[in-house]
């Protein structure tokens, strides 16, 4: 019994239609829309309040009287805003202050 081996059908070149493809304003990427990440600082019975100022000097480029005034807002009402940053800059000042033994965290900020 001999066995048959046929060959593969031949492909042809067609020619290719041209396809309009047309982005709507409503498919915007998540990176427009983002309105970037909160990073707070809460007071904690801890860490001295010119460390605290310090790290937020060094950590996040905040001016000395900027660093003042998150600092004592923190401790007079218990938490404030260090700034609103996109979310990598968020996460890596919270890991960096965190590492400081500060207490932080981040969250979306809100679309008001």
């Amino acid at each position: 019994m001999s066995s048959v081996i046929e060959a593969p059908p031949t492909v042809t070149p067609s020619k290719q239609k041209k396809q309009k493809v047309t982005i709507s304003n409503d498919t915007q990427s998540d990176a427009s829309k983002d309105r970037g990440w909160l990073v707070r600082l809460y007071n904690d019975p801890m860490n001295k309040r010119e460390f605290v100022s310090r790290c937020l000097m060094e950590i996040c480029g905040l001016g000395d009287g900027q660093a003042y005034s998150v600092m004592m807002q923190a401790h007079q009402n218990g938490i404030a805003v260090i700034g609103n940053y996109p979310r990598e800059l968020a996460e890596m000042y919270k890991v960096k202050l965190s590492g400081e033994g500060l207490f932080v965290d981040m969250v979306p900020a809100d679309d008001n």
